[in-house]
């Protein structure tokens, strides 16, 4: 069966590619199964604890389109739950039937169609009622709902037939963007002199932390060039936080501060000891202070990497840390010649910056330095955080919009879309180079509470 499926799928991929399909090429019966099964029965439904409702959705699918409508009968089937048990080793639950509903047991799939419209399962009274959630769906607790093709007028392809929903109303992270190849978020406010950009320039001391997950430290691109970076957040050859560089190790989170702000270079050294892994999530951080002369490096709320007496050796005005420089050149450019020198700093020639010297999450210098990977929680700031406040705060800050040191705090909570909000005081929202994609079963435990 396993071989014949991945026969299916092929063959499915060739014909969606032509533009007819006559009968007489048909090359095996055709059948019906579930789209979201196609690869894997089982759908993660992980969902934050301040949804009252999540949806997910399905659809009836055939292997090529048929002459006649196809009739779809499906059924919520709880005595698949042992099942699902037995097979993974868990012992969940049936989801009880008041938190769910299916928009329509009966799914058609249209002549010369392969899918037919869309079947909702929604998950419902999440939180319960009241301030008291009295009723609401358990928190951190895991249940099953599983739907299956009960009946069809046309052969039912077996494995795929069954959509197994594994529910959980998670105190956790639960959203998160999926970046990579092609696609980084872009700040256009930061470009512009305004009340936006302004507190951006002017630093003595920054901090910028994420939530990441690398899902491939690729080392080399779809034209099989050389990749040694993976880009997280900053400004390219000024300050930047990124995974790698060229006779680096390839997994090893580098902070780059080799502008004039900085001073300090790439830090730390090589060392493979230091490598994070592909496949989990990590809060990473990264500080520098002119004053102090320190440089840190965070990994999971901890500190990583550390030097003192680095960097700035004389802090002043024209040495100060511009993480918004592209704002600074708009502001030089407009100025006339007698007011430009006094809007300058070490950073001198703005009229040739262009597109460099430009923030970015996911992107430094040019596409072919992605994430890959998935994002959450990013932020900057114009202090440097303390060890303190980077592992208590590494899943949420309170009330962002009353803190001005806060910079940019960007949580991809919105699971949808291509805006990214910006809950700092400033505005800042991102955009995305291309379609974000949202993807679900998202988790990341807070580790912080769980650790001493």
């Amino acid at each position: 069966m396993k071989r014949y499926l991945i026969t299916l799928f092929v063959l499915l991929g060739a014909l969606t590619a032509c533009e007819r399909y006559d009968a007489d090429d048909h090359k095996f019966d055709n059948v019906v199964y579930l789209n979201v099964s196609q690869t894997s029965p089982v759908q993660l439904a992980t969902f934050s604890n301040n949804r009252a409702t999540y949806d997910c959705t399905l659809q009836a699918a055939l292997a090529y389109p048929a002459d006649g409508d196809v009739q779809v009968s499906l059924a919520v089937d709880p005595s698949l739950v042992a099942a699902y048990n037995a097979r993974y080793g868990t012992q969940w639950p049936m989801l009880d039937a008041k938190y769910y509903t299916l928009s329509s047991e009966t799914a058609t799939i249209a002549a010369g169609r392969t899918v037919s419209d869309p079947v909702t399962l929604q998950l419902r009274e999440l939180m319960g009622e009241g301030e008291e959630q009295t009723g609401a769906l358990p928190l951190d607790e895991t249940y099953l709902v599983p739907i299956r093709i009960s009946g069809a007028s046309i052969d039912v392809l077996g494995g795929s037939d069954v959509a197994y929903y594994v529910v959980k109303r998670s105190s956790a992270i639960t959203v998160a963007a999926q970046l990579g190849a092609g696609n980084w978020i872009n700040f256009p406010t930061l470009d512009k002199y305004g009340a936006n950009s302004q507190a951006w320039n002017g630093l003595t001391a920054m901090t910028y932390e994420a939530l990441i997950y690398i899902d491939e430290f690729a080392t080399t691109d779809a034209e099989d060039m050389p990749v040694s970076i993976s880009s997280v957040m900053g400004v390219e050859q000024y300050l930047l936080l990124r995974i790698g560089d060229t006779n680096f190790e390839r997994q090893q989170l580098q902070f780059d501060g080799s502008g004039s702000g900085s001073q300090f270079g790439k830090f730390p050294g090589k060392d493979a000891t230091k490598n994070l892994e592909a496949g989990r999530w990590y809060h990473v951080a990264c500080t520098y202070d002119q004053t102090t002369r320190t440089v840190r490096v965070y990994v999971d709320g901890k500190i990583q990497s550390e030097e003192t007496g680095v960097g700035i050796s004389s802090p002043s005005k024209k040495n100060q840390i511009n993480l918004a420089m592209r704002a600074l050149y708009d502001l030089w450019n407009s100025a006339s010649e007698t007011e430009k020198p006094q809007y300058e700093t070490e950073d001198t020639g703005y009229n040739k910056l262009g597109d460099a010297y430009q923030f970015f999450i996911g992107k430094s210098y040019d596409e072919k330095r992605p994430l890959n990977g998935k994002i959450a929680e990013a932020r900057v700031w114009s202090v440097a955080r303390t060890p303190e406040q980077i592992w208590e705060n590494m899943y949420n800050v309170e009330n962002p919009a009353d803190d001005p040191t806060l910079l940019g705090y960007w949580k991809f909570n919105e699971g949808a879309g291509n805006t990214v909000k910006d809950y700092s005081m400033y505005g800042n929202d991102g955009v995305a180079e291309t379609d974000i994609v949202w993807p679900s079963g998202i988790e990341i435990p807070k580790i912080n509470e769980t650790e001493e």
